[in-house]
């Protein structure tokens, strides 16, 4: 017999869907699109996406509601364009954002409080 997803399940995939929202969103920014943070954020929520797909592939009864988010993100990981030479766009002095501020490395702070 298939388990439920639990709540951390559900909530860890929602979080990551809103997660990916935003990596494809900011893919069409100017500066972030060039980021090496860009980068490292996406291979952050690839290297959580993929140990959650684990789990929740195994022996779970998915909803199709959580199924959609599952199938919305796999859509943006075959969207995303990396570059192949990030530059750290602060550091080049091209992102104005205020110190301390940066999109890519915030939306995994937010995943993070989701996740507890």
């Amino acid at each position: 017999m298939k388990e439920l997803l639990n709540e951390k399940e559900i909530n860890s995939l929602r979080g990551l869907s809103f997660v990916f929202g935003v990596l494809s969103y900011l893919q069409g920014d100017p500066f972030c699109s060039r980021c090496s943070f860009f980068v490292e954020s996406v291979d952050v929520a690839k290297d959580i996406f993929l140990y959650l797909e684990k789990s929740v592939n195994k022996n779970k009864d998915i909803p199709e509601d959580m199924r959609r988010l599952l199938l919305n993100i796999y859509g943006v990981l075959a969207d995303l364009n990396i570059p192949d030479n990030p530059e750290r766009q602060k550091t080049e002095g091209n992102c104005v954002l205020p110190k301390g501020v940066c999109f890519a490395k915030l939306v995994l702070t937010v995943y993070e409080k989701i996740k507890g």
